[in-house]
């Protein structure tokens, strides 16, 4: 028996992401950034009222975690290109991928954009970034929590048996009875740590705060299977596979290394705050096609995905 962790990586990021799986209506499942623009724009909106509130200062390095196969850098790029033309010259663009697939596919997405790939954090030494992401956070391995319980896999079959002492402590430490725990996680936030000296954090994901039940699921075809009663073996690496991102232990680790939350809030709410009226008033006045799409585009973007999705956005200086 191996721990459901190493199942999970073993089944998204040595196989399905390796393989460069498509995303929307051609993949398992949709994102914010299959709907249009509208988001990576909004995102661009939001970059450029930090600086102008002076929470982010020039020069700086912008990165990607998690890109795909990079539309949403496009689309955030291009926004700044027809915004603000001038801060290039004051930003490094980067790209946090350690799929070579997905490496082609974003130079292909990329192309005459001048950026630079990291396999990982671990590669990095930011001095000054605005790092942003789309549902990365519930892509991480995790462990399944029952009780004193947790999962393991054999057969492709899941089992739960005791839970090591490790696990249990930190399950106490969050008030974690029943849920997902990851791990990998708090990884990322040491990585993070490590490789900015300074920064911000804009993520979008779904999840919930004080998670009291299991939410492990899996997407294909934009269809939803149990885990628990479906045959793991058909699906293992060929299908998404997700979960409730736990808010509270992202919150628990931004307190830990001394990150100040910046916001915390509804998907939709965000993206109403990063200006999405005052986009609507400049698009209309420039081109009424583009205004139409923007438009059409919002009515998925504020009424497609439930209120699970949050923005979570987070500092350190």
């Amino acid at each position: 028996m191996k721990k459901f962790s190493e199942f999970f990586e073993n089944w998204l990021h040595q196989n399905y992401y390796k393989k460069a799986t498509k995303i929307g209506k051609e993949g398992d499942f949709f994102t914010a950034v299959s709907v249009g623009n509208l988001f990576g724009t909004l995102i661009a909106q939001h970059f450029l009222d930090l600086i102008d509130k002076k929470i982010l200062t020039p020069p700086l390095q912008v990165v990607e975690i998690g890109a795909n196969e990079g539309y949403l850098s496009k689309d955030f790029l291009s926004a700044l290109l027809e915004f603000r033309p001038e801060l290039f010259k004051e930003i490094e663009f980067y790209i946090v991928e350690p799929h070579l697939r997905l490496q082609t596919l974003q130079k292909q997405t990329l192309q005459n954009i001048d950026f630079h790939h990291k396999n990982s954090l671990k590669e990095c030494n930011f001095e000054n970034a605005f790092i942003f992401c789309n549902e990365l956070f519930d892509s991480f391995s995790c462990e399944l929590i029952n009780e004193d319980k947790m999962a393991f896999i054999k057969d492709y079959k899941i089992y739960f048996s005791n839970i090591d002492s490790y696990t249990k402590s930190k399950c106490q430490e969050l008030k974690l009875s029943k849920g997902e725990l990851s791990f990998a996680l708090e990884d990322f936030f040491e990585d993070l740590n490590k490789a900015c000296k300074k920064f911000i954090l804009a993520s979008f994901d779904y999840g919930t705060l004080n998670p009291n039940s299991l939410s492990l699921r899996i997407y294909q075809n934009h269809k939803i299977f149990n885990p628990f009663t479906s045959n793991l073996q058909d699906f293992f690496g060929k299908s998404d596979l997700t979960y409730d991102v736990n808010f509270t232990h992202l919150q628990q680790l931004c307190n830990f290394y001394n990150f100040k939350i910046l916001s915390f809030e509804k998907q939709k709410e965000a993206l109403l705050h990063f200006g999405f009226e005052k986009l609507l008033k400049y698009t209309r006045n420039k081109s009424i096609k583009s205004y139409e799409n923007f438009l059409q585009q919002a009515k998925y973007l504020f009424f497609n995905f439930n209120d699970k999705f949050h923005f979570f956005e987070f500092q350190k200086t």
